[in-house]
């Protein structure tokens, strides 16, 4: 029955004229109207337990979710960063660090046998880009800046996650409905090194560009661009709600918006600062941003309860710092410790590490009365205070006092290799969910199964490299580096005169814009263009 019914859609579909490059299938587990990937970034198997034991009731809305395993391995590694495992996630396609949205160059991990040398290095359609040629809505969400790595993955392109000044200015032509987080400074005419200004210009695309949560919470406009921080949303224990929103707030707003649209959408959540807390082994931070995390998953759920025919599916992109709930010095009794042991300290605290720096007086003398009144920690040592002062990272010191009372271990301030939880639930009929072990690659091609489309013939008609397809017209072809920073390819045949500006939606012709159906793109190696524009060459 199931086939057969995906056999009436595509006939359905190819009445419609819906866009071409929707029909090609894979797996088959059904069809959904509309799809939320949530990611909580770094957050391994046991942080998420260490947070449900600091949660009031001891239970989480993702454990009535959970599904299977993920294997997080990159094309080429067997640990992964969040710029590869995220591209996996939005793509269907494992790839290497540092690569946004990119083919990777070479591949020899599990996951990745479907390798071709052709395309390395060149970008890949994500499913936000085949979701808005579906004519359906599309957000991201983050509490990093929206150009940080995840986020970049499902808006944008290039074989760099740090050139955050290329992302942005992808991101602002990518025509999503819905982008929230953090991130002004790379909009911001005077931190461009190209002297744009990209918030008047989302402003002129005719977004509501806000900055407060009561702008949020006000906004009727079907395009919202919500920036709440520079670079960074703080952590959700440390937040300030009259300046910033939660992240279930924002995940609200976007599914309020986004669900106008009668066609569908679809929309990436992620919790960014899990991570960042994971890294300086701080379990305040984990605890606080996997509780308000889990607070969105509960948002999501309720309205995918209510809306029916949507699919939510959530998993981490790698585990990060190796925490356990039990270290060394308990290993003698570890099976005696009472819950409160581990708990004290970090259930009841008042805020992480991170907003510790910030109450820290020049003279360092307060680590005593803060730590007192953070973690309710009145024994501090000789050796825990210099700790403190002396510290390059003031998160990671104070994380380290406070684990260590709390029992808490760490394995490293980095990545780590191990399966991450998967999660996925869905309310659209005949929607199968995604369960067992399975590749982060498989996620993405999840996604792409559900919603009918082939990315890879979409990969095809968007990113064509612009030299070769160009000069197989018969034009001529020319990288043209002007003043700030702006680069401009510049494209001739006879009398006719091209004009296109990198990380844009547009053509120059004359003096005038001609909308294209996708970006011009130089991801750091190459110029690539949508099949629009070599169109408009005769």
């Amino acid at each position: 029955m199931k086939f057969s019914k995906k056999l009436s859609v595509i006939a359905l579909s190819a009445v419609l004229l819906l866009p071409s490059n929707v029909f090609a299938k894979t797996e088959d587990y059904g069809s959904a109207k509309n799809v939320i990937v949530m990611i909580p970034d770094g957050m391994n198997i046991e942080s998420l337990t260490t947070s449900r034991w600091m949660s009031d009731d001891f239970s989480l809305t993702l454990d009535s979710m959970a599904t299977g395993l993920v294997r997080t391995n990159n094309a080429n590694t067997p640990i992964a960063d969040s710029a590869p495992a995220g591209t996996a996630m939005a793509t269907g396609v494992k790839t290497e660090s540092p690569f946004v949205g990119t083919y990777p160059s070479s591949a020899s991990m599990p996951g990745a046998e479907t390798f071709e040398e052709k395309r390395s290095k060149m970008p890949i359609a994500n499913v936000l880009e085949g979701a808005k040629r579906l004519e359906k809505s599309t957000g991201i969400i983050s509490t990093s800046n929206i150009q940080h790595a995840t986020p970049a993955d499902f808006s944008a392109h290039h074989i760099n996650r740090n050139a955050m000044e290329e992302l942005a200015e992808q991101q602002v032509y990518q025509d999503m409905d819905v982008v929230l987080g953090a991130g002004s400074k790379y909009l911001e005419k005077e931190n461009r090194k190209d002297g744009e200004d990209l918030i008047a210009e989302l402003k002129t695309l005719g977004y509501d560009y806000i900055t407060t949560p009561t702008e949020l919470k006000n906004s009727t406009s079907d395009k919202i661009w919500g920036m709440f921080g520079e670079t960074e949303l703080s952590y959700d224990i440390d937040r300030n709600p009259e300046e910033e929103p939660s992240l279930a707030e924002m995940t609200e707003k976007a599914l309020e918006v986004l669900s106008k649209n009668d066609k569908g959408f679809f929309l990436m959540v992620e919790g960014s600062k899990i991570d960042w807390a994971a890294h300086a082994n701080d379990p305040v931070g984990i605890k606080s941003d996997v509780l308000s995390f889990d607070k969105a998953v509960k948002v999501a759920k309720e309205f995918a309860d209510k809306n029916k025919d949507t699919v939510i599916i959530a998993a981490a992109d790698h585990g990060t710092g190796g925490m356990t709930f039990g270290n060394n010095t308990i290993a003698k009794g570890y099976d005696k410790a009472p819950l409160e042991e581990f708990t004290k300290h970090i259930k009841s605290a008042k805020f992480t590490g991170q907003e510790f720096e910030n109450k820290l007086n020049a003279e360092k003398s307060n680590v005593k009365e803060l730590m007192a009144e953070g973690y309710g920690i009145e024994d501090l040592t000789e050796e825990e205070i210099n700790s403190v002062k002396t510290a390059k990272d003031v998160q990671a010191a104070v994380g380290k006092i406070v684990s260590s009372r709390s029992n808490i271990g760490w394995t490293t301030g980095g990545h780590v290799g191990g399966d991450v939880a998967l999660y996925c639930y869905s309310t659209a009929e005949g929607a199968e969910v995604l369960s067992g072990t399975v590749h982060n690659a498989e996620i993405g091609k999840y996604v792409e199964d559900l919603f009918d489309m082939d990315l890879k013939k979409l990969t095809d008609e968007l990113y064509i490299p612009a030299r070769e397809g160009f000069e197989s017209k018969g034009a001529t072809v020319d990288y043209v580096m002007e003043s700030k920073g702006n680069a401009e390819l510049v494209v001739t045949k006879d009398t006719t005169t091209l004009r296109f500006p990198m990380y844009k939606n547009y053509a120059i012709v004359g003096d005038k814009e001609v909308e294209l159906n996708g970006l011009v793109i130089h991801n750091g190696d190459k110029v690539y263009v949508p099949q629009s524009a070599i169109d408009l060459i005769k």
